[in-house]
């Protein structure tokens, strides 16, 4: 790989920190914030919807700001920030005032976030991008893996928890050691550019559609966790998951830089709708305990490829407006489709769930199929040939021998 081992580094430590960062604050949200508040609390879900929404929020606003200011400085502002607002969260005794705090985490992941993917943009060549990308994501769950599955059989508190996930804000920082972090030249084109990209307006209507399917499961799920036959299945499956999106999104990297990236996604979503289509068609403990396990293969594919792809077709100077548009809008319609089916009580009946749930998928494989690959041909008929070349020469070898 072109990228130096400095700006590797630095690449994941700022990343992979802060999504990790991120993910464990969304899943555990209530005991990180404060243990005693029941999620029943209408205050407790009001925290968590405003968290959600500030992050994407302050994400496009965060878009905004960086093209205008200095991507150093204004990373050094956003990690500073956000280890300021954790440090009041343990003291937090009253109920009311929740909601505020969650405006304020969610303000301090979303503001630099966009930043940072388009630091990994910018650092990176089109045929190394995905093994990069596949990296970080692979360190990004290695560390989440790490709060929730070593930190409580450890028996440790919410409050220790909270001091690690400072420190591991505060290791961000070694980052800008390492490297000047700054910003590709450039003019920021308006953001029709962004929406007028007929293929990148393929591979978020993609991507959207996936978030769609993605949000139906959670809404399932949520009854299932409520059965103790299923209890013990989701611990053992959660940590098989965690270890298999780190492996398959470096795998899903390796491929991207090697065949290009379409032919991965395709294969991450039919592996999804398999996934998904089983534990509908057929739910017990073991088929869920597939569903978890394969469904997170999957994920650990498509977030590295939905990594990559904005980078791709990104104008220089304007990339945090493809990663804001390619990244958040999904996003967004995921938190929105989840956040309203726990809001009402939806329950989806599962022969219902099936069909939705395979024409969505589905639907998912179309736009991508139409759309451009985003690595030329030449760069995949240039690793080929290289991959070709290796084996003649071994084969010369041996027969030498």
């Amino acid at each position: 790989m072109t990228i130096s081992r400095k700006k590797f580094l630095a690449v994941i430590l700022l990343f992979s920190s802060s999504f990790a960062w991120f993910y464990v604050f969304y899943n555990d949200f209530n005991n990180l914030i404060h243990s005693s508040i029941p999620e029943e609390s209408i205050w407790y879900n009001i925290a968590v919807l405003l968290f959600l929404s500030f992050t994407v929020i302050s994400a496009f606003l965060g878009s905004f700001i960086a093209e205008r200011v200095n991507r150093r400085k204004f990373l050094l502002f956003w990690i500073i920030f956000g280890i300021l607002v954790l440090l009041p969260v343990p003291f937090i005794q009253i109920e009311e005032i929740v909601p505020f705090f969650g405006i304020l985490i969610g303000f301090s992941f979303g503001l630099g976030f966009p930043s940072c993917q388009a630091f990994i943009a910018e650092s990176t060549t089109p045929e190394e991008r995905g093994r990069v990308s596949g990296t970080v994501v692979l360190i990004s769950f290695f560390l989440a893996m790490l709060f929730f599955l070593i930190i409580p059989s450890l028996g440790l508190g919410s409050l220790t928890v909270l001091i690690a996930l400072i420190g591991l804000k505060l290791l961000t920082l070694v980052a800008f050691l390492l490297d000047p972090i700054d910003r590709t030249k450039g003019e920021p084109r308006p953001w029709r550019f962004v929406f007028g990209s007929k293929d990148f307006n393929y591979y978020v209507l993609a991507f959207i559609m996936f978030s769609i399917a993605a949000s139906l499961v959670n809404i399932v799920w949520g009854t299932l966790y409520l059965d103790p036959r299923y209890i013990q299945v989701t611990q053992t499956a959660q940590a098989i998951r965690f270890v298999g999106i780190g492996i398959f999104a470096i795998t899903a990297g390796l491929l991207a830089d090697r065949i290009g990236r379409k032919k991965p996604i395709i294969i991450g979503l039919v592996m999804l709708g398999a996934a998904y289509t089983i534990v509908g068609l057929i739910t017990t403990p073991k088929t869920y305990f597939f569903n978890l396990v394969v469904s997170g293969f999957a994920w650990g594919m498509l977030f590295t490829l939905f990594l990559v792809i904005p980078g791709d077709l990104a104008y220089s100077g304007s990339t945090e407006r493809y990663y804001v548009t390619g990244w958040l809008l999904p996003i967004t319609i995921f938190i929105g489709i989840t956040g309203l089916g726990d809001f009402i009580g939806l329950d989806i009946p599962l022969t219902l769930y099936t069909t939705i749930l395979t024409i969505t998928l589905f639907a998912t494989i179309l736009p991508i199929l139409s759309a451009a690959e985003t690595l030329s041909e030449s760069k995949i008929r240039q690793r080929r040939f290289k991959d070709y070349t290796e084996k003649v020469g071994k084969i010369v070898q041996e027969a030498r021998k």
